[in-house]
């Protein structure tokens, strides 16, 4: 039984904290909301192919319908623990792969989970809300205004 989705994701560890989840996901919500775990793993960088993270799953959201018209989810996690287990992508062109802690050598008795607080830090600054609104639009962060007034 698939309990896992685990995804190959350009998202950090921070990224995915602050979000209270991975994000920005082409999935199917019915069988995501099945799993109860989530499991990153990197898509960029020296942990290439590495899985960093597994977090307990607490819901699958709509958040948008990009350019595509495909519609993108957020996975949501309650809970996490880091992890690090490299060359655990199987390879997939599709970066949403449905499988199961045993299959990906992960022993849930190991795992020592943090709750996610998703407090905005006191670093929060307007390049990084420039930049998640960039991204979340898929528009250039240069086309990003923002106003503060007080």
């Amino acid at each position: 039984m698939n309990t896992a989705l685990q995804t190959f994701t350009e998202n950090s560890l921070d990224d995915i904290l602050n979000r209270g989840g991975d994000y920005d996901w082409v999935l199917d919500q019915d069988r995501a909301k099945k799993c109860q775990f989530l499991v990153c793993c990197s898509s960029q960088g020296v942990n290439h192919k590495s899985s960093f993270l597994v977090g307990k799953i607490s819901g699958v959201e709509y958040t948008y319908t990009g350019d595509s018209g495909k519609r993108r989810y957020l996975v949501r996690i309650s809970e996490y623990a880091l992890i690090n287990i490299p060359d655990s992508w199987p390879g997939n062109q599709n970066p949403v792969h449905y499988t199961s802690l045993e299959d990906l050598g992960i022993n849930l008795a190991n795992l020592k989970f943090e709750k996610v607080s998703r407090l905005i830090s006191e670093s929060f600054t307007i390049a990084h809300a420039k930049a998640g609104l960039a991204k979340h639009y898929g528009v250039s962060e240069d086309s990003i205004e923002i106003t503060i007034k007080g």
